[in-house]
């Protein structure tokens, strides 16, 4: 399976800020839907609209309302990946309506990670990322954290958790680097074990923790 490997682009040379472009010069500034979204992604592969979907929710100030038409797009993808299959939505999802706003606020997102990510992105550990048994792992990991992601909670922050790990993954995949899939694996374990705490001991309780946790840090 090739999801957004060299032949989709290398990041080194651009592949985020090609993305950018190219949306930009398809969708221009008006509200778009998933699918029209989808369809300005052809050929660039599953780690493109990890990236894409996942990158919204990894900014301190988040765009509402996205959560979960964008996670359930995240589990599909996720669910292909482990499968070794196309990309692929069900009709009802596609047109599903983004607004002009929250288009501009992806598309700037974009731009912020552009740069810092080419820079540091090149192939290494590369087995960690084109091993079949591996991407089935890594498809599976994927679809549980947007599963999480896509959980209408009221927590601040609680999105983020669960896409920062999602973004490193699809970035790992654009570049084959094993660096960046390890650090996506890691990141998930805060992840999970704030969601484990949210399902013992209620989301009262968690918002109460993350506050205090917030107000030590500040």
């Amino acid at each position: 399976m090739k999801s957004g490997r060299r032949g989709d682009g290398v990041a080194r040379q651009g592949a985020i800020s090609s993305v950018v472009r190219r949306l930009e010069e398809r969708l221009g500034h008006r509200g778009i839907s998933i699918g029209e979204l989808m369809h300005a992604l052809e050929g660039k592969g599953h780690a493109a609209i990890l990236a894409i979907l996942a990158m919204p929710f990894c900014f301190p100030v988040q765009i509402p309302g996205l959560s979960t038409p964008f996670g359930i797009v995240l589990i599909f993808t996720g669910l292909r990946i482990s499968f070794g299959q196309a990309p692929w939505l069900p009709g009802w999802l596609l047109v599903r309506k983004i607004s002009p706003s929250t288009t501009e606020g992806l598309l700037e997102g974009l731009r912020k990670l552009a740069v810092p990510a080419e820079k540091i992105l090149h192939p290494r550990l590369s087995i960690l990322c084109r091993n079949i048994f591996l991407l089935r792992m890594h498809g599976l990991l994927v679809a549980f954290l947007a599963i999480l992601l896509a959980l209408p909670l009221p927590i601040p922050f609680s999105n983020l958790l669960a896409a920062i790990p999602i973004l490193l993954v699809a970035l790992a995949l654009l570049e084959d680097d094993g660096f960046f899939m390890i650090a996506g694996y890691l990141a998930a374990v805060p992840c999970i074990l704030f969601f484990g705490a949210l399902y013992l001991l209620g989301p009262k309780a968690v918002s109460e923790i993350w506050s205090w946790i917030r107000h030590f840090w500040a």
